[in-house]
């Protein structure tokens, strides 16, 4: 077993709770308010829904993970699977299917869990008419229950031939489930503000805002020694404030940093500089096929710009030390190679500095 669980949805021991965060989320969703859940990668986004929501009384949860979302057929098909899990009783389940009977419901056996599930026909499925369908059976659902209904990485809906239509007909449907919250996940650098901010949009201004930050670094190191402790290791505030530095306060990012120095070490070894470095070497084992092939894409002026940010990654990229550090001597020649390094999703800018992506690139580059 791993004492430390990151890329997944952790509850239990393995989740580091947030209780003002949470108390403020549950307000929103107690009070029927549909929200939209922003935050960095990996900040424990889908964790903190899930296991705030499990907290509301009476609150049952239908969750939708969209991520890739192809096809019309396809979002329906998750939709009615996310209702499957609310109740695995077979007259439930018949129940579900007489509501969505236009799009030729199946009951079928998930191979996985055994456990019965409704599954929709490909071609009757594949309209906008059959979202709506199955809008209205959600609805119907919650009229003899609280459901909280949660769509995971709504932004990929954007990628759907009709999306237009298809987020048009949604946003008519949601308006009218008033006693019903919905939570849109997505991470802050993708199309989330397309829906959400654009007055073009169906869905411009009808979610309130909500922020998933880094864990209160107090919090978190309590959680972590904790987590440590139950795996027989030692480990100093010290020690812990150096591993939030390396992942940058990411939740998944810190976990899994620490979940590669347990395997680094054995029972009753105190973690200190040397066990974080052997941590982080089976990071670079498992992630150095994709950091040499992003650094060999780059121009020799991209690279160094790199370089020189994950060096110092507090200094200004357009000052003259920075410059001078990088052998560059035009700002215009920064600007290209800062466009190109954000586009490729691996820098990104906050508060006037630059920060990497993944802060484990970051690390690799400054080991090279």
């Amino acid at each position: 077993m791993s004492f430390f669980k990151y890329g997944m949805v952790v509850d239990g021991e393995n989740y580091c709770p947030r209780p003002e965060l949470a108390r403020q989320f549950s307000q929103l969703v107690e009070s029927g308010l549909n929200v939209v859940v922003q935050g960095e990668r990996r900040m424990g986004k889908t964790s903190f829904v899930h296991e705030t929501i499990s907290t509301i009384r009476g609150m049952a949860l239908v969750y939708v993970d969209l991520y890739c979302v192809k096809t019309i057929e396809e979002f329906c098909r998750r939709v009615v699977s996310a209702v499957s899990t609310l109740d695995r009783r077979t007259s439930f389940l018949r129940r579900t299917a007489q509501l969505i009977a236009n799009l030729r419901p199946v009951l079928t056996i998930d191979r996985d869990t055994g456990a019965p599930q409704l599954t929709v026909d490909a071609k009757s499925a594949n309209t906008v008419a059959s979202v709506e369908e199955v809008m209205d059976m959600l609805s119907a659902h919650a009229g003899k229950r609280r459901l909280c209904v949660v769509f995971d990485e709504f932004q990929d809906i954007l990628e759907l031939d009709e999306a237009d239509i298809l987020l048009a007909r949604l946003r008519a449907k949601i308006q009218f489930q008033n006693m019903t919250p919905h939570v849109f996940l997505g991470s802050v650098r993708n199309r989330m503000h397309e829906i959400f901010d654009s007055p073009k949009s169906p869905f411009y201004k009808s979610a309130t805002s909500f922020s998933v930050g880094a864990i209160n670094p107090d919090d978190f190191k309590k959680f972590l020694s904790a987590r440590f402790k139950a795996a027989r290791r030692n480990v100093s505030d010290a020690a812990l404030d150096r591993i939030l530095e390396i992942a940058g306060g990411i939740s998944g990012d810190v976990q899994e940093l620490c979940e590669t120095i347990w395997l680094a070490t054995r029972n009753g070894d105190t973690i200190g500089n040397a066990e974080i470095n052997a941590g982080l070497r089976l990071v670079f084992a498992r992630e150095e096929k994709a950091f040499g092939p992003m650094l060999a894409h780059l121009t020799p002026i991209q690279a160094a710009v790199l370089k020189g940010i994950a060096r110092t990654p507090s200094i200004r990229p357009f000052s003259g030390d920075f410059m001078s550090d990088c052998g560059i001597r035009n700002v215009g020649t920064v600007t290209r190679a800062l466009t190109r390094l954000s586009a490729d999703e691996i820098i990104y800018e906050h508060s006037g500095t630059w920060r990497f992506t993944n802060p484990f690139f970051r690390e690799w580059l400054n080991k090279r």
